[in-house]
């Protein structure tokens, strides 16, 4: 009876021992399942991010050049501007010379010092 007794107890602890270990088992597996995942995630946000930072970079470059090129065209357009501006200021002073002169020797001829007046 003691023996009888016994292995039962044996089964029973055996049992109770599979029991706990499909306990354990599964958790750890869902923990490894979990970590892979977590990795994968983890790897794929880094690429994300890196190329979130090249795109960032190919951006920065094209506004970087864009600018270069606004600036050239800027100060071309501001050179003209001066260039024609200097035109038209020589053509004026030219005019007003002429005027000047024109209007002296009108005066002179109705016998007026223009230096008087």
């Amino acid at each position: 009876e003691m023996t009888r007794q016994y292995q039962e107890l044996q089964k029973q602890t055996a049992a109770q021992s599979q029991r706990l270990e499909a306990k354990v088992k599964s958790p750890q597996e869902q923990l490894v399942t979990r970590l892979q995942e977590s990795h994968q995630i983890q790897q794929t946000a880094t690429q994300a991010l890196a190329e979130r930072d090249r795109t960032i970079a190919q951006v920065q470059g094209r506004l970087d050049a864009m600018e270069r090129e606004y600036e050239k065209t800027l100060h071309g357009s501001l050179d003209l501007v001066l260039a024609k501006m200097a035109d038209a200021s020589q053509h004026w002073e030219e005019v007003g010379v002429s005027i000047t002169v024109e209007h002296k020797e009108q005066l002179q001829e109705f016998g007026l010092n223009p230096l008087e007046i």
